[in-house]
């Protein structure tokens, strides 16, 4: 009857989520007990009826006792005041149900049935009680209010018919039972409390969310338990009735429907469940959970008790190992460089896998090499006991790296060989090993070994701190030193530096400049075997691809000879430059001793010339040849005076603005008689603008000079001379070109040294001193141009002289060609 009441009220059920678990199960029996107690009441007065027709016991008073209990039972779920004090209210009605069945007891005269019904109701309303109480005194209240109300009873009533001695005493004995068998209870729930505390801190504890899951023979599911953390880990509330429904929220709709299938495959066959997912939680956060549980049969239900714990950090650690494990699979088969896996079998090292590269260095494919011994497949069968070595020494160290010598497709090479040795929880040792192919390197190590120590120089090799760390042989013979006595020391502290703290401190400040990445040069001492010697010494940093300086090379020549003879040059050139300078000087100075008699000499040759020119006879021939001796003699000094004023530098480098279309001009008008004596026709071209350069006009006059008339001076009779004049947005160009003898091009050179011509010796056919081609050479070097000769023999010359031009241009008259 109680389960078919419960079944109409349930929906009203809906009102008590907001109360706790326990509260909702204490009200849940309260009210039970309440519907137990209205039927009670109701029940009894038929009965008594029966018994007793001449009782006192109105029907209308048990109906209302009745429905205080129905009204009660309806306004607890209606207001929620009442259902917070249910059992409080539910102790006052009893109290009164307790006085009115004393008062009906009491009207009968304490007659043998309704002293029964008292003793009943006065042992069940006290179980009633106890069974809400938290303390035996509750109980004890409304015990000795039942008894105090009874004892009162027998005392004003009528005369009762059951002997108030019996009664009382049968009080006392459900009073003293009643009150034993609640402090039992109590202490029974009060264990159960601890234990449940116990239980319940100890599940929250725990990592992860802690539940119980049930699962009823009816088809209902739901949690009876929920730990703590469930907000902490996934972000829901840890209520026991909405905790699957918020966790499957939480969840891919793929997930959902592979969780349900599950629980319900976990259910039907009562086995342990276990299930990994990714979860969002509300917050938007994305994780991972694994929930597992283990299966218990209960009474019409299977309760599953278990873990759900955030397995976020593994889930990331074991993609990371998965993708790690790609990339490595993926390096494996790419790798330029041969790569093989090997197994441990005893003493065997078999090939398990191989990559490409493998195949194109040693001419066997993966699947040819697969469980082949390594060794016998690619060792020199003279290297096989090193090899066995060198597998034994990878078992033991974990890594080795070593260079090997290994037979290949192409025949044996070298390689630099890096071999790992794994051992996995299961199963033989594994070798990775990496081949990498050196045969070149260590060819070019050779020969940069065999260059190294066989260089006449002196070289090695520096930390960036200054230590040395190899030194060649030339530098180990030149101080005899070992090389154990050097390496590894600063390079200041070696037995070649040892000339002095002076040089020392230079030594290592040049060495800190060079480890900033400067390359360092200079002179220094160095100690010998017998005596110090000088050397040309330097460093040169090396840097890495990020412009970090690793290595530091220092080199040195020993120059000691080199500068002896440079010194002993040096006094040499000194010596002539001081003879140079007092040749010029002394030319220099005898233009008025020499000049002043010459002239005198010329002129009185040409007086008597004049006095003489109507007479035939030796004293005119005389005259004219002295005349002309003295002329020629004066050329010669005039030449030689010039070329001592530009050795001395004795004429101005700046200079003037010279136009050198008219100084052409002039030149070529002094010397156009000349020409006309030796029936050399001379033809003159300029611009018809100033073309100017910023000279010296003695030495562009000298220049010209000497250039046209040589060119006139090696044209024969009948032939042509040409002189012209260009100017350009950068130089003056002058070309003096003749119909002369011309020359082998090859000796064009030997032409602009003092005193050299193209005809020497005794029986020459042209005269001249040799000076002036030289004489116009260093002019024209001083002024900043230069001077070309394009010749051939019996084809003529023509020579080009480049001046810088002056950047503003003048207007000028233009000279006649004549």
């Amino acid at each position: 009857m109680a389960s078919s009441v419960l079944d109409l009220v349930s929906p009203l059920q809906t009102r008590d989520d907001q109360l706790p678990e326990e509260a909702r199960s204490q009200l849940r029996v309260h009210r039970l007990l309440t519907l137990f107690g209205a039927a009670l009441v109701v029940l009894f007065g038929p009965l008594y009826a029966v018994s007793n027709p001449d009782a006192v016991d109105p029907l209308w008073a048990r109906l209302g006792i009745a429905g205080v209990f129905l009204a009660h039972l309806a306004a607890s779920y209606q207001w929620a005041r009442v259902r917070d004090a249910y059992v409080v209210g539910l102790w006052g009605i009893m109290y009164g149900v307790m006085g009115w069945f004393v008062v009906i007891t009491t009207l009968n005269g304490f007659s043998g049935d309704y002293a029964v019904g008292l003793l009943l109701v006065y042992a069940v309303l006290a179980a009633v009680v106890g069974f809400g109480a938290e303390s035996v005194g509750a109980v004890l209240a409304f015990l000795g209010y039942g008894g105090l109300l009874s004892v009162t009873g027998t005392i004003v009533g009528p005369s009762p018919q059951t002997s108030p001695f019996i009664l009382i005493a049968s009080m006392g004995t459900i009073a003293l039972t009643e009150s034993t068998l609640v402090q039992g209870w109590l202490w029974i729930q009060e264990t159960i409390r601890e234990q449940e505390s116990r239980l319940r801190g100890f599940a929250n504890s725990l990592p992860g969310v802690v539940f119980q899951f049930y699962a009823r023979d009816d088809g209902t599911v739901g949690h009876h338990f929920v730990g703590e953390h469930a907000e902490e880990v996934l972000g829901v509330e840890a209520d026991p009735d909405t905790f699957h429904e918020q966790c499957m929220a939480c969840l891919p709709e793929s997930a959902q429907n592979e969780m349900e299938r599950s629980i319900e495959e976990a259910i039907a066959q009562e086995t342990s469940w276990e299930f990994e997912t990714p979860f969002q939680r509300p917050d938007g956060e994305q994780i991972w959970v694994l929930g597992a549980s283990t299966p218990e049969r209960r009474d019409q239900e299977i309760v599953f008790n278990g873990v759900i714990l955030d397995i976020t950090a593994r889930k990331e650690a074991e993609q990371a190992v998965q993708e790690e494990r790609d990339r490595f699979e993926t390096l494996f088969d790419t790798l330029p460089t041969p790569v093989v896996r090997c197994v441990v079998d005893g003493e065997d090292v078999l090939i398990s896998d191989a990559n490409a590269a493998f195949e194109d260095t040693f001419g066997l494919g993966a699947q040819e090499a697969v469980g082949a011994e390594v060794n016998e497949l690619l060792v020199p069968e003279d290297n096989q006991r090193q090899a066995r070595e060198f597998d034994r020494h990878i078992l033991e160290e974990g890594f080795v790296r070593a260079e090997v010598q290994r037979t290949t497709a192409a025949g044996p090479r070298e390689f630099q060989i890096q071999a790992v040795c794994r051992r996995p929880d299961e199963g033989p040792p594994e070798i990775y090993a990496i081949y990498t192919d050196i045969t070149e390197r260590k060819q070019r190590e050779r020969r940069l070994e065999a260059i190294f120590n066989q260089t006449y120089q002196f070289t090695g090799l520096m930390e960036p701190d200054g230590t040395l760390i190899e030194a060649n042989d030339t530098a180990l013979r030149f101080g005899e030193v070992d090389r154990e006595e050097v390496v590894g020391k600063p390079l200041w502290e070696t037995y070649w530096t040892q000339t002095g703290e002076a040089s020392k401190e230079k030594l290592r400040a040049a060495i800190e400049r060079a480890a900033h990445g400067e390359f360092v040069r200079y002179e220094r001492p160095i100690r010998g075997r017998e005596e110090d010697r000088v050397i040309d010494f330097s460093i040169r940093p090396v840097t890495d691809e990020d412009g970090e300086v690793e290595l530091l090379i220092p080199e040195a020549r020993d120059i000691t000879e080199l500068k002896r003879r440079e010194q002993k040059l040096r006094a040499a050139k000194e010596e002539a430059e001081e003879a140079s300078r007092l040749k010029s000087a002394v030319l220099a100075n005898m233009n008025h001793e020499l000049r002043t008699p010459l002239t005198s000499i010329i002129g009185f040759a040409e007086a008597i010339d004049e006095e003489v020119e109507a007479e035939e006879g030796p004293v005119a021939q005389f005259a004219d040849l002295i005349a002309k001796s003295g002329n020629r003699l004066l050329r010669t000094f005039d030449s030689v005076l010039n070329l001592s004023r530009l050795e001395a530098e004795q004429t101005d480098p700046t200079g003037e603005p010279v136009d050198v279309a008219a100084t052409a001009q002039s030149v070529a008008d002094d010397l156009r008689q000349t020409a006309e004596a030796t029936d050399v026709a001379l033809q003159v071209e300029g611009p018809d603008e100033a073309a100017e350069t910023q000279a010296s006009p003695e030495e562009v006059q000298i220049v010209l000079r000497h250039l046209l008339s040589n060119a006139i001076k090696y044209t024969g009779a009948g032939g042509e001379v040409g002189l012209r004049v260009e100017r350009g947005d950068e130089a003056v160009v002058v070309e003096i070109e003749d119909t002369g003898i011309g020359m082998d091009p090859e000796e064009v050179s030997e032409l602009f040294k003092p005193f050299r011509q193209a005809s020497e010796g005794l029986g020459r056919e042209y005269e001249g001193t040799g000076l002036g081609l030289s004489i116009a050479q260093r002019a024209v070097d001083r002024m900043g141009g230069a001077i070309e000769v394009d010749t051939a023999p019996d084809e003529g010359t023509c020579v080009t002289v480049t001046l810088p031009a002056l950047g503003e241009t003048r207007r000028t008259v233009s000279p006649s060609a004549s």
